[in-house]
């Protein structure tokens, strides 16, 4: 059968002493998941056992077969990348290198490293591993440099507070929070970190856990422009640290209960300058000063066929600035004696001085010559 046929290759391998035959069934079980992907697609994990091998070339030849089939898509990375990833730590300088240059080419790939990245932390951070605590964090260090995105961050925040109700032990709370303070954090992170509050509530009695949040405070500071924000996620902390560090009488309802009527409401929003300005001299009026009319300053359109009047002169003002009536109407009933309303007014700076009455439009009477007189003169 297909089963069998798959399985054939690997029993040598992994009873075999001589490291080259190792060698050599790794080589063979890439050339035949390249041809035969479905087919041998269960036994992936039997090649990821070989990175535990304890032959130096095994292990190094194991690692450029899974770098080819990962990078090529034909073997997923979910499930045992984990123990990919614990390859950073060995003890061989080529195996860390090796595994670097792996992740490297595998972060050009979209979210790649942040799909892998939550079941990463799950696995290393289990005790049964055998991963020591310092090993953890250099590991983490290394990976979370390619979580660049505030969108990544932001979902891998509540991935994260949600591992805290599955976990076991101590040192699962210590690798978690650590974690978390690897991050970046912007508004919308710091706040989802803050929603998930009761997650993480009971482990914060445990001063490493609070040493970790506090490190998230101070690097939030950094991005975070929410003073309020800032504010009320470091209040709750220090109370659940408190709390939870004295004689634990308080349960877990009482503290959310109690968290709840410590929210820092923030100050309302500036509303926007819409009240006119007469509304704000009366207002200022009421409070002692002066009424003031209010200025309508809004422009009408103009009117068709209508001019700006002009005001009248005052009487002390020179008579050039006077405006003679229009008379082409009766200048056209009169015929050539239109000059005879001709008025010469420049240089007469007397005040109070009359206009010339207009003349009568009757054509029966004629115009007098009384202004030429007045101009000969």
């Amino acid at each position: 059968s297909s089963g069998i046929n798959a399985e054939w290759p690997l029993r040598p391998g992994e009873k075999s002493s001589d490291e080259k035959t190792r060698c050599n069934i790794m080589i063979l079980l890439h050339d035949l998941i390249i041809r035969f992907p479905n087919l041998l697609v269960n036994w992936t994990g039997k090649i990821y056992a070989r990175l535990s091998d304890v032959s130096v070339k095994v292990r190094s030849t194991t690692i450029r077969v899974l770098t080819n089939l990962i990078l090529n898509d034909m073997v997923k990375v979910k499930g045992n990348i984990s123990e990919l990833a614990g390859c950073l730590e060995d003890e061989d300088p080529k195996i860390r290198s090796l595994t670097k240059m792996f992740f490297t080419e595998l972060s050009k790939k979209s979210n790649a490293i942040y799909n892998v990245m939550a079941d990463i932390i799950s696995h290393l951070s289990d005790p049964e591993t055998g991963r020591s605590k310092d090993q953890f964090q250099s590991i983490m260090k290394y990976l979370f440099e390619f979580i660049d995105k505030d969108k990544q961050a932001e979902s891998l925040v509540e991935k994260l507070c949600h591992r805290f109700r599955a976990t076991r032990c101590d040192r699962q709370w210590h690798d978690l929070s650590f974690c978390l303070s690897l991050l970046s954090y912007s508004e919308k992170s710091l706040k989802k970190l803050l929603d998930n509050i009761a997650c993480y509530h009971d482990k914060l009695s445990d001063s490493e856990v609070y040493g970790n949040f506090t490190v998230i405070v101070e690097k939030a500071r950094k991005n975070v422009k929410s003073e309020d924000l800032l504010n009320d996620f470091e209040t709750k902390l220090r109370f659940c640290h408190d709390k939870g560090g004295g004689d634990g009488s308080a349960g877990t309802d009482e503290i959310l209960s109690q968290m709840k009527e410590m929210i820092i409401k923030p100050p309302p929003p500036p509303t926007k300058q819409t009240r006119s300005r007469a509304k704000k001299k009366k207002e200022s009026s009421s409070e002692g000063e002066e009424d003031v009319e209010p200025v309508n300053r809004t422009k009408r359109p103009p009117t068709r066929g209508m001019s700006k009047r002009k005001p009248p002169p005052s009487s002390e003002e020179s008579d050039d600035d006077l405006e003679l009536p229009n008379i082409h109407n009766s200048a056209e009933s009169t015929g050539d004696d239109s000059e005879d309303f001709e008025v010469s007014i420049k240089g007469s700076g007397r005040a109070g001085r009359k206009k010339a009455p207009a003349p009568a439009k009757s054509k029966s009477k004629p115009v007098t010559s009384g202004r030429r007189t007045r101009r000969s003169r």
